[in-house]
């Protein structure tokens, strides 16, 4: 008769304990941690080389021009450029359901 505990399973007839037969080894474990870590190693290499997760988000700074703005997305940048001026505007999106013109920082 077997018995199992929580790490180790004692035969009755030779009352020896010893380690559960369905446990992973040690070189195996090893082994199956080092591929996981190289894995993890190469995605993040991978995404830091690719700059994937790199957003080009920008900060809304000023409104520009009449609302509704009745130009396009390029007279919406022209109207934030000469309000505002280039250096702290990069660009002019015309957006919302009453068309604004937005210029972002």
């Amino acid at each position: 008769m077997i018995c199992l505990t929580n790490d180790k399973f004692i035969d009755k007839k030779k009352k020896t304990p010893g380690l559960r037969k369905n446990k992973a080894k040690p070189k195996e474990m090893a082994k199956n941690i080092n591929s996981v870590s190289i894995t993890v190693l190469l995605f993040v290499l991978l995404v830091a080389s690719t700059e994937i997760l790199k957003s080009e988000a920008q900060t809304f700074c000023f409104e520009c021009g009449p609302v509704p703005f009745l130009g396009t997305n390029a007279d919406c940048f022209n109207c934030c450029k000469t309000k505002y001026g280039s250096p702290p505007v990069v660009s002019g999106v015309v957006e919302g359901s009453e068309k604004h013109c937005h210029c972002y920082c």
